[in-house]
């Protein structure tokens, strides 16, 4: 006798679970960048002190400690797979520089020694560690790099950043 699967998840089926008014509310917390509030009210609505894995990897991208030189591959995944959960449709990106080796965030940390570092676009925001979950416009994201040259953004497949 087979035993039944459990259906695949899809994106955002987590999120369906959960009534209308409590899952604009959470969006909203989300595009306000209070990831933590989104998941209280996640929490709250299904009765659950589990945190659904999209919301998770969007708590552990923003952690102050992956605003260095390195991890950026690995947040950009997890910000990505948080945004597409949602049922957003978020875009990789290399941030690079038209000379120079390093790239840096606001003159105080080490972004990138290779001049190579990956950010995530969604709904005209730029997203990693060193913006938090609030993101930025392009333009103030721009304001906040210090480089050397003209930057470059090029957009990468989903398939270019697995692990």
């Amino acid at each position: 006798m087979a035993l039944a699967s459990a259906p695949v998840p899809t994106p955002g089926m987590w999120l369906a679970a959960i009534p209308d008014s409590i899952r604009l509310k959470m969006l909203a917390a989300i595009a306000q960048g209070d990831i933590a509030g989104a998941i209280s009210m996640w929490q709250l609505a299904t009765n659950r002190d589990t945190v659904p894995p999209a919301l998770a990897a969007l708590q552990s991208a923003f952690s102050l400690v992956n605003r260095m030189a390195g991890p950026c591959g690995r947040v950009a995944r997890d910000i990505y797979q948080g945004f597409k959960s949602l049922g957003g449709n978020p875009q990789y990106l290399r941030l690079s520089s038209s000379s120079g080796r390093f790239l840096s965030w606001q003159n105080r940390t080490l972004m990138s020694d290779n001049n190579i570092h990956f950010v995530v676009e969604y709904e005209g925001r730029l997203y990693d560690a060193f913006t938090g979950p609030a993101g930025m416009s392009r333009a103030e994201y721009l304001k906040s790099l210090v480089l050397r040259g003209e930057p470059i953004f090029t957009q990468v497949t989903e398939e270019f950043l697995k692990p």
